[in-house]
C-alpha cells in the first residue's frame, strides 16, 4: 500500500520529539509508525506514518515546525522466519535499491508491518507483486 510519510528534523532530546508528538496527539493525529535517527551532527530526522498527513503538515506548520512529505510503501507480511529474506531476493532479482526500511505496530497476530521507501516505488511494488508478496490489487 502506498502511503504518505512525514519526515522531521529535530534533535534527540525527549523534549524536542515530545513536542513534534504531542502537537499532533493534541489535534487527534495517530502516529501509526515512526523511526527517529540520529544524523550525526546533533539533528535527527523523525520519519512517521500518521492517520491524517495534510493536518498534520497543517498543525506542524502552525508550530513552525517544517514537515517533508514522502511517498513510501507499506507491506504487511507474514511475522515468520524467512518473510523479509523472500521480499529482499524479490528486490534484488529486480535490481531495486532501498533508501531506508522500518517496522510498524501491526493489529493483526502473525503479522508484520514494514515501511519502506524505494528508489523507484513503483517497480518495487510490481517487483513484489510479481513475486507473491503483494496482492494483484493493491
Amino acid at each position: 500500500m502506498n502511503a504518505k510519510q512525514l519526515t522531521v528534523l529535530t534533535g534527540s532530546a525527549a523534549r524536542q520529539v515530545s513536542d513534534v508528538i504531542s502537537h499532533l496527539g493534541a489535534q487527534g493525529i495517530d502516529i501509526r509508525a515512526h523511526c527517529l535517527v540520529d544524523n550525526g551532527d546533533g539533528h535527527c530526522k523523525l520519519r512517521m506514518i500518521v492517520s491524517r498527513p495534510e493536518r498534520a503538515v497543517e498543525v506542524l506548520q502552525d508550530r513552525r515546525i517544517t514537515a517533508v512529505v514522502n511517498d513510501v510503501v507499506v507491506i504487511e507480511t507474514d511475522d515468520k522466519p524467512g518473510s523479509l529474506g523472500s521480499m529482499l531476493d524479490a528486490l534484488k532479482a529486480a535490481d531495486i535499491q532501498i533508501d531506508y526500511t522500518y517496522t510498524a505496530a501491526s493489529q493483526a497476530p502473525g503479522t508484520a508491518v514494514m515501511v519502506f521507501r524505494f528508489s523507484d516505488n513503483p517497480r518495487a511494488v510490481a517487483a513484489l507483486r510479481d513475486a507473491g508478496h503483494l496482492p494483484a490489487d493493491e
